[in-house]
């Protein structure tokens, strides 16, 4: 790498710089959706980023000429945060990937309102995948972008870290459960007992009266993943059906969510 490795945020001279690396096919051949994006739609698309106070994008810079970015899109639930990364196409295999994730996932402005961070990665794209094991993120399951099979990597901000996990008590089949309380575990996000003060239900809709702590109902059916119903919780802001894509990632925003809910009513007590 450079002498002067520095990370900076997007500016709006950086439109076309990163249009051209979006059209790059050495990077479109590993996004999900690897059509061409015609600049006016890029344009548009990134007028209405930079003027999203939510959303975080950042250049890396060595000796002064960029060489990777890296973006912040909100997901599902409010402190959930995807990731899109992409190296120049002429600086690739020099670490830069490695670098601007290591960089902007510790940025102070971005961890006071992040506090987990999902990423998705071609299952053919060995060094992506390699680059985020090395960062500490967890495997979550599988997704899909038009087409293309994608694994899943979560990872919890240096400010959800700080936190303790949350108790919970998970309801549904066996082998579900199993996998999600490895990743909760991984993750450091939950400590999942039969004592669990807050319950996730996993498909089914019997008996759900029979349930007096605070409990999410997560519809599983026909490979949807759809949270309708949210009882006791101490949330006031959560606008239900919500659609997900994975239930491992799923879980890990509820999870990081309901901690997120009792930290600020904690504060401001």
């Amino acid at each position: 790498m450079g002498n002067d490795l520095k990370l900076r945020r997007w500016r709006d001279e950086d439109c076309l710089l990163l249009h051209a690396w979006r059209q790059h096919p050495d990077n479109r051949r590993w996004f999900g959706k690897q059509s061409e994006v015609p600049l006016s739609e890029h344009q548009a698309w990134f007028a209405g980023f930079m003027a999203d106070h939510r959303r975080f994008g950042f250049i890396l810079e060595v000796d002064a000429v960029p060489v990777a970015q890296i973006r912040f899109d909100p997901a599902e639930l409010p402190g959930s945060y995807r990731i899109s990364l992409a190296v120049a196409p002429d600086k690739k295999g020099l670490g830069y990937g490695a670098g601007i994730l290591n960089l902007a996932c510790s940025d102070p402005a971005l961890c006071e309102m992040a506090r987990l961070f999902i990423a998705e990665t071609m299952t053919e794209n060995l060094p992506s995948q390699r680059t985020f094991l090395r960062h500490g993120f967890v495997t979550a399951g599988s997704t899909s972008r038009a087409g293309s099979a994608m694994l899943c990597w979560l990872l919890p901000s240096a400010s959800a870290k700080k936190l303790p996990p949350l108790p919970l008590r998970l309801t549904g089949k066996a082998g579900l459960c199993d996998r999600l309380v490895e990743v909760l575990a991984a993750t450091g996000l939950a400590d999942v007992s039969d004592q669990g003060a807050v319950n996730v239900i996993l498909g089914g809709i019997c008996e759900l009266d029979g349930f007096l702590s605070p409990f999410l109902h997560l519809n599983i059916e026909n490979g949807a993943v759809l949270l309708d119903l949210a009882r006791g919780m101490p949330i006031d802001n959560l606008e239900l059906p919500l659609e997900f894509e994975n239930i491992e990632v799923a879980v890990a925003q509820i999870v990081t969510f309901v901690r997120q809910q009792l930290e600020l009513r904690d504060n401001s007590r």
